[in-house]
């Protein structure tokens, strides 16, 4: 748990599997993990959308601080991110999701606050783009 005793969860939103997939991977290697959930955006608008990440966030353990992690930039999993962190409920939220940047967060989430995570795992999303 991070220093203030409160676990850290989160939520992928993504188009099609890619959240799914992503976790799949994330458990194949680090083994199961609780405390997340997976949104897909398929055949869904902005509003059933916004209802499926607040169900998920709310499904998440009792007392979890809670991060968003959507696919892209500018996108409609995107945009119901930042509706959420908006409203005011200390969600937090990237974008931009890779399996590096959920390695991380899942590895580091247990012993680091959660503003530092996020800082944390936007970098290592980053710094694994790489030309080779």
């Amino acid at each position: 748990m991070s220093s203030q005793g409160k676990r850290i969860g989160c939520v992928v939103v993504a188009h099609g599997n890619v959240g799914q997939c992503l976790m799949e991977a994330v458990q194949g290697i680090l083994g199961k993990q609780p405390n997340w959930a997976a949104v897909s955006n398929t055949g869904m608008g902005l509003n059933d959308l916004h209802d499926a990440v607040e169900a998920a966030v709310a499904g998440l353990a009792s007392g979890c601080e809670v991060v968003l992690i959507s696919d892209m930039p500018g996108g409609s999993c995107h945009h119901v991110c930042q509706e959420i962190v908006a409203s005011g409920t200390g969600v937090r939220a990237l974008t931009g999701v890779n399996l590096m940047m959920l390695l991380e967060f899942f590895v580091k989430r247990d012993r680091t606050e959660v503003d530092e995570l996020i800082h944390a795992v936007k970098e290592r999303g980053r710094d694994a783009v790489r030309i080779v």
